[in-house]
């Protein structure tokens, strides 16, 4: 896929005095800036490499960049454009609004999301645009609209953002492309914290690895980590979505791992990556929700995901956890492997008999009544006593997903909503909870 490459820089309203610019090693004496980031970026001491200049202007700003600072130099609009020339780019001059009221701002913003749209709209499919952002000359509240506007340009256009310059008057450049990246990093979890994946995280790191903001040594250092870890996150929420109960804890214990050689990488770099900041933040919320996920004994690892299923309304993955905890826990009790589909389904169909239903025990599983007999009395007893506390609670869990699924289909059918049926989900995982207690306490 090719790129659209586009420097975005804003002229203002003063003329601004010459500067020692410094980005790194490289210093550069200028009075303005942009000549100096094109010059850079020309010589990939920046690694950008525009195919266009968009140059922002306020009437006062036109009326100055067409005049020479002093007698005898040249302005910056005939200096840009020589070097646009040389570099064989082009510049396109935006008129900006700067009446000093809301409607303003709003205006300005408009006028920038139209600009990228077309662009879009001449590219379609063909190519991406991706974006460079000069604010060192720009309006006071620019920094801030350039944030909200390459955030909703990016969600709403696919615009990709490289890099945000910011000379300040000493000259020191900053790169102040990790704020827009935190916009990026905060949707992104957030949307892997409510699930039902983290593959946004997962793309958001190769993306951020590829760009600009990852030439840095201690940067790099941490973004492998980071690739590790969403990587591992992503699996385990493949596996949640899937109801792999198997997989679930193994994938919970390898994501704690690579979130723990994050949280080393912070450490170890803390005074150079204050911009990942916001994001061990974030990471601490990422433990708490998968540590649950972590339990090795299966039933409070499935009530563990029956919760996490709940949260984030995944109804049906919810039931069939459920279900399957009901029957696994019998084979624990029976002291058989709970991978066992002969005696899983065994084990069902006693629950069947119990409950009278003697046909669907004797007919479905020609082994059932020699897998049965091999159990012992007292295994016999504790499943007997744990399927007579739950068989109600099997039965109305079956019968609620019912309604829910068919209820608008058949007459006579009561109906019931997804709201209800979370609700009587939440109130038998706790009957499991409290029926979970007293026989960790060594009393059944």
């Amino acid at each position: 896929m090719t790129k659209r490459c586009i420097y975005l820089t804003f002229v203002g309203g003063n003329v601004p005095r010459e500067t020692n610019y410094r980005w790194g090693d490289e210093v550069s004496t200028n009075r303005y800036f942009q000549l100096t980031a094109l010059d850079w970026m020309r010589r990939s001491v920046i690694p950008f490499h525009p195919d266009e200049v968009w140059v922002v202007l306020t009437k006062r700003a036109r009326e100055l960049w067409g005049t020479a600072p002093e007698e005898g130099k040249l302005s910056l609009r005939e200096q840009l454009y020589a070097q646009a020339e040389h570099m064989g780019i082009l510049i396109k001059e935006v008129d900006f609004d700067q009446e000093p009221c809301d409607q303003s701002v709003w205006r300005n913003f408009d006028v920038l999301v139209r600009k990228l749209a077309e662009v879009s709209e001449d590219l379609r499919s063909e190519a991406e645009v991706r974006l460079a952002v000069d604010v060192t000359h720009s309006f006071r509240y620019f920094p801030m609209l350039v944030l909200t506007l390459l955030h909703y340009a990016h969600v709403v256009q696919g615009a990709e953002l490289d890099l945000i310059l910011y000379a300040v008057e000493t000259g020191d450049v900053l790169d102040l492309t990790a704020l827009a990246q935190l916009q990026q990093w905060v949707l992104e979890m957030h949307r892997a914290l409510k699930g039902p994946d983290a593959s946004g995280v997962e793309r958001l790191v190769r993306e951020v690895k590829e760009s600009v903001a990852g030439r840095d040594r201690s940067r790099r250092s941490l973004l492998g980590p980071l690739q590790t870890f969403s990587e591992k996150w992503n699996m385990l929420w493949e596996a949640l979505r899937l109801t792999k109960h198997f997989e679930v804890s193994s994938a919970a214990s390898a994501t704690i791992e690579a979130l723990e050689e994050c949280e080393r990488c912070f450490m170890q770099h803390e005074d150079e990556m204050v911009d990942f900041l916001p994001l061990s933040r974030i990471l601490k919320q990422v433990r708490e929700q998968i540590e649950p996920l972590c339990e090795k004994e299966w039933m409070p690892l499935m009530l563990a995901m029956v919760r996490w299923y709940l949260d984030r309304g995944m109804i049906h993955q919810a039931y069939t956890t459920m279900r399957e905890l009901y029957i696994t826990e019998a084979c624990i009790l029976a002291g058989v492997n709970v991978f066992d589909h002969d005696k899983r389904e065994a084990l069902k169909n006693l629950a069947y008999a119990q409950r009278g239903e003697a046909k669907r025990a004797s007919d479905e599983n020609e082994s059932f009544s020699a897998i049965i007999s091999e159990l012992s009395q007292e295994q016999r007893a504790d499943i007997s006593a744990f399927q007579n506390q739950f068989n109600a609670d099997i039965d109305a869990v079956s019968q609620y997903r019912n309604q829910l699924n068919h209820g608008f289909f058949q007459k006579n059918l009561p109906k019931t909503r997804e709201t209800k049926f979370r609700d009587r989900l939440l109130k038998f995982v706790r009957h499991l909870e409290d029926f979970k207690k007293p026989r960790e306490g060594g009393h059944i």
